[in-house]
């Protein structure tokens, strides 16, 4: 209503096109279309939303529809680019984060504090792949608001209310890293070497920028633990993954251990013929022996295991790169086995395999001292500064995820947890234990 003239009409589908969103392309003083605005109706006169070209806007709310139930949800949104005639307009829209949703906040109390002191939880993002503009003007600027959020919600709970003991995971280094990290080595869609390298370099800039909310703190008489549960790797070379996402059909089906149903004119279905599958290999390099009496779908023989397994992990010794005839695979152990290398148990595989380096494509599929290209590593870190801790010590111990738990324990004068299995760091602690 009351549209401007020469304004642009746009509209925006969300909710999978169940809710519609009007829009206008707008000009400026000059007859220049610079500016967008998104209303909830067209009897409105009022924006939900006005963007310049290029700005990027935080909490922006209006209703999101899931499961035939209206909520209130804030996004984020970005005007990419504007045709200075207005024929054209490129918007980028931020999920949908649920304002009302509590079920992950305990006590839920908690929830109405930080929201009333600090404002709604922030969307985050995970896009970008080739695109330099998804990668840098909407991925990372959407973690950046996830940063001001999350360390504003913590200094408040730290300074207001008490808090001894925080554990802070912020998940940005890990999604948006997946957006590129697999093109460093040679650059890819477009874009050279040397733009993957100031991505991954703004991404750590970034997690600086959100540490750096919590320095303050060590004048305070707190102490900092900085730990990452696992890096990433840029792959040398491209091979057929073992161990992706869910259940890796392909490989294990040419080796011969896993059949998938086909349909009536024999084409392959995206389903198991477990009547005919020995194993199957998981993520995270998971295999699982398809065994009578622990499998309702078991057909192997419990006798038939041992036999069984040498011969996987026979076979998995024995695939090579095309290119380079070298093995694939470093290590493969059965599940008694594997224990020694912090795998192992009723929940783990049969067997695990750790793939050669060079070979793994991400994480979880090789061993933590592994390097790839462009100096990426899966090998985590470790940093800790304050009350308890040597100053300017690096220790040459090799410190694992499972030690920062009783390390934490012996800072904090308090017993270490009853299933610890990690020993305290005590080669850079101030005080002898």
């Amino acid at each position: 209503a009351d549209a401007p003239a020469g304004a642009k009409e746009f509209g925006v589908l969300f909710s999978r096109g169940l809710i519609h969103r009007p829009g206008l392309i707008l000009a400026n003083e000059q007859g220049v279309y610079d500016q967008v605005a998104i209303f909830k109706n067209k009897k409105e006169t009022l924006p939900l939303v006005t963007l310049q070209n290029g700005e990027y806007k935080r909490d922006i709310f209006d209703d999101s529809l899931k499961n035939e139930v209206i909520h209130r949800a804030n996004r984020d949104m970005r005007v990419l680019d504007i045709a200075p005639d207005g024929s054209y307009l490129k918007m980028w829209f931020s999920a949908a984060m649920d304002t009302e949703m509590k079920a992950m906040w305990h006590p839920q109390s908690l929830f109405d504090t930080i929201v009333k002191n600090v404002g709604y939880p922030s969307p985050t993002s995970m896009v970008g792949g080739g695109d330099k503009t998804l990668i840098t003007d909407c991925m990372l600027s959407c973690w950046y608001h996830a940063a001001d959020w999350q360390s504003s919600a913590l200094n408040y709970l730290m300074s207001h209310e008490g808090y001894d003991v925080v554990f802070s995971h912020f998940h940005n280094v890990d999604l948006e890293d997946h957006m590129f990290i697999h093109y460093m080595k040679n650059g890819s869609h477009g874009l050279s070497q040397a733009d993957y390298a100031k991505f991954m370099e703004d991404v750590y800039v970034q997690t600086d920028y959100y540490l750096g909310k919590f320095i303050h703190f060590l004048d305070e008489g707190w102490t900092i633990l900085i730990v990452s549960d696992h890096g990433q790797v840029c792959p040398e070379h491209h091979i057929h993954p073992l161990g992706d996402t869910g259940i890796n059909v392909r490989l294990m089906q040419e080796l011969g251990y896993t059949e998938v149903l086909h349909d009536a004119d024999g084409n392959e279905l995206h389903e198991i013929d477990w009547t005919r599958t020995k194993a199957v290999a998981a993520r995270g390099n998971h295999i699982y022996i398809n065994l009578k009496g622990r499998n309702t779908t078991g057909i192997v023989d419990p006798e038939e295991q041992y036999e069984l397994e040498e011969e996987i992990m026979t076979k998995l010794y024995q695939l090579t790169d095309k290119e380079t005839q070298h093995r694939i695979v470093s290590v493969a152990l059965r599940n008694k086995d594997a224990v020694l290398l912090g795998q192992g148990g009723p929940e783990a595989g049969d067997i695990i395999c750790w793939l050669a380096e060079g070979y793994n494509y991400d994480h979880a599929d090789c061993l933590a001292t592994t390097y790839g290209e462009s100096d990426t590593s899966v090998s985590p870190i470790f940093i800790g500064a304050g009350q308890g801790f040597k100053e300017g010590f690096r220790t040459e111990r090799v410190i694992r995820q499972i030690d920062f738990a009783p390390t934490v324990a012996v800072l904090g004068g308090v017993r270490m947890p009853a299933q610890c299995e990690g020993a305290p760091v005590y080669q850079i602690l101030s005080e002898e234990y």
